[in-house]
């Protein structure tokens, strides 16, 4: 366990908020794509929230955090609405299996809808920052422009990185959008650049990875080749 200082807060989106988290006692170690637990005292009673990093491994005296807002989880609520810069938390350090490391493949395909992309550009991130051999392609699918979650940030990694790419759709897309519509589909996915060494991580609602999930199965992937993380 670890003690963490609330350094940052920012409005990313409507619906989300991001934190940055200096550790008291670094080094904070994690592998890219993992998740945290975050203790607070909340009334007198400490709960718990789990959450996926969002910041390069790379980083090993701070974390960054992406929350998407919700009424009916306690320690989401407190963060949203409570939280303030100079606040302590208490962490758990990195955890799961939905994780990249470079000796894993040098080709990977991401694929996130909505706030799960959370991990995934935790592993875009450290590709960008430590593994210029490896090229990924970032799938992600948004409800509508105003939650396009890093858009900046995509946008320039992209641009200054040549093993990284972006390809983003919206599923309800309104007149300030004038890229791709609709959900993931076989056609986008098929234009990540397939190939027999790809790597494929998906994160999102359960629907979307199943659908996903199908969607590779069909153009032949192997399961092996497939990691998986649905979010409830």
């Amino acid at each position: 366990m670890f003690n963490a200082t609330i350094t940052h807060i920012q409005q990313e989106t409507p619906s989300v908020k991001s934190f940055r988290l200096g550790v008291d006692t670094p080094p904070f170690r994690f592998l890219a794509g993992q998740w945290i637990d975050l203790y607070v005292e909340i009334d007198g009673e400490t709960q718990v929230g789990g959450y996926s990093m969002t910041s390069s491994p790379v980083l090993t005296h701070s974390l960054e955090l992406a929350i998407k807002s919700s009424t009916r989880h306690p320690v989401t609520h407190w963060l949203h609405e409570h939280a303030k810069i100079g606040d302590t938390v208490r962490i758990s350090g990195g955890q799961g299996v939905f994780v990249y490391q470079p000796e894993m493949s040098q080709r990977v395909v991401l694929v996130g809808a909505g706030v799960g992309v959370t991990p995934l550009i935790s592993i875009f991130r450290y590709i960008a920052d430590a593994v210029p051999a490896t090229q990924a392609t970032l799938v992600y699918s948004i409800p509508n422009p105003d939650e396009f979650l890093f858009r900046s940030e995509i946008e320039h990694l992209t641009q200054h990185h040549v093993n990284l790419r972006s390809l983003i759709t919206v599923t309800q897309p309104d007149d300030t959008w004038h890229g791709r519509t609709g959900r993931i589909d076989a056609e986008l996915l098929k234009s990540a650049a397939m190939s027999a060494e790809t790597l494929y991580y998906l994160c999102g609602p359960p629907g979307m990875v199943e659908d996903v999930g199908a969607v590779l199965e069909s153009l032949a992937v192997p399961a092996s080749r497939i990691i998986f993380e649905k979010w409830w």
